[in-house]
C-alpha cells in the first residue's frame, strides 16, 4: 500500500544543487513553474495523475531503496524528471534527482 499525502520533501545535496540551478536561471522561468508545480503535487500526492509516477528499478541499487520517477514535463525534448524515494522517515519523500529524461 502507497501512503497517502502530505509529505515533507527532502532533497540529496545533488538534488538540491541540480533544482538551483534552474530556479537561479532568469532564462527558465517556464521551467521553473513547472518545478514548483511537480513539487507541490509530490508532496499532497505522490499519485497525481500529472505526475505519472512509476518504479523504475535500474536506480534501486544507486539509491539504496525502491525509485520512483515523476514527470516534470511532458513531450519536451530532455523532458525534466524527479526521481525518489519514499522515507526516511513515515511521511516523507527524497527527491534523489533532478534530470533530464534519461
Amino acid at each position: 500500500m502507497t501512503p497517502s499525502g502530505p509529505f515533507e520533501l527532502l532533497f540529496s545535496t545533488s538534488a538540491l544543487e541540480q533544482a538551483q540551478v534552474i530556479m537561479a536561471d532568469p532564462a527558465k522561468e517556464g521551467l521553473k513553474k513547472q518545478l514548483k508545480k511537480a513539487f507541490r503535487f509530490l508532496s499532497s500526492n505522490p499519485n497525481h495523475p500529472g505526475l505519472q509516477s512509476h518504479p523504475i528499478a535500474q536506480f534501486d541499487k544507486i539509491f539504496e531503496g525502491k525509485v520512483f520517477s515523476s514527470y516534470v514535463q511532458n513531450n519536451t525534448p530532455q523532458a525534466l524528471r524527479l526521481l525518489w524515494l519514499y522515507g526516511p522517515k513515515g511521511k516523507q519523500i527524497t527527491i534523489v534527482a533532478v534530470i533530464p529524461h534519461y
